[in-house]
């Protein structure tokens, strides 16, 4: 865990790290950006209506485990239901994925995604480029994934709002078994905290 959080911790720009005296220790300004602004079921929740009510007008889309399945290939109805009716209320999204780039090329065809290249998340600068193809405000553009260290870091390291949605499948590799084991962990300490995430 100390290995994980050292990650974190080179991979958070230097204005979260320092700071004048008297600011918040470095360690509390890591944990906020830990924090999803929401945290909800699958994607297929975020209907057009209730990502209006919250303000979010477009969408940064992960693709395993949020839009579908660790490994696979083929999106889930449901997922296809979702992505058709956010086109249908002219809600626009990119994916931001660390899949390597000929699978998620083939993945975004099948979902009809444009995707957004860069460095790989926790960096932001895939998010960046994704709001650049979409011509979106950050306030107003969401980062939407399965993952903590990867899509909520980058997403509040932006300072868009972040959307923490629940893995579509429980098969994932042994390194994100023992993620998610960290992660249940945070969000537990989140939500005893005064920084604890809105369930919606």
């Amino acid at each position: 865990m100390s290995r994980l959080w050292a990650r974190i911790h080179r991979g958070v720009p230097r204005r979260h790290r320092d700071g004048p005296a008297g600011r918040q220790p470095a360690a509390s300004r890591l944990w906020r950006l830990l924090a999803p602004r929401y945290r909800v079921g699958t994607v297929d929740t975020l209907t057009p209506e209730r990502l209006r009510a919250w303000g979010i007008e477009a969408l940064m889309l992960d693709l395993d485990n949020t839009l579908v399945p660790w490994g696979e290939e083929v999106p889930p109805p449901q997922v296809t239901a979702w992505l058709r009716a956010l086109r249908h209320a002219g809600v626009p999204a990119c994916l931001v994925s660390n899949r390597l780039s000929w699978r998620v090329r083939r993945a975004a065809a099948m979902l009809d995604l444009p995707v957004a290249v860069g460095r790989f998340k926790p960096s932001a600068a895939k998010l960046r480029r994704a709001l650049a193809m979409m011509g979106t405000h950050p306030e107003h553009t969401a980062m939407v994934g399965d993952q903590l260290f990867t899509d909520i870091l980058a997403g509040n390291r932006l300072g868009v709002p972040t959307i923490l949605v629940a893995p579509l499948a429980a098969r994932e590799p042994l390194r994100l078994r023992l993620v998610r084991w960290v992660e249940r962990r945070v969000l537990a300490a989140l939500a005893k905290s005064e920084t604890g995430t809105p369930r919606a």
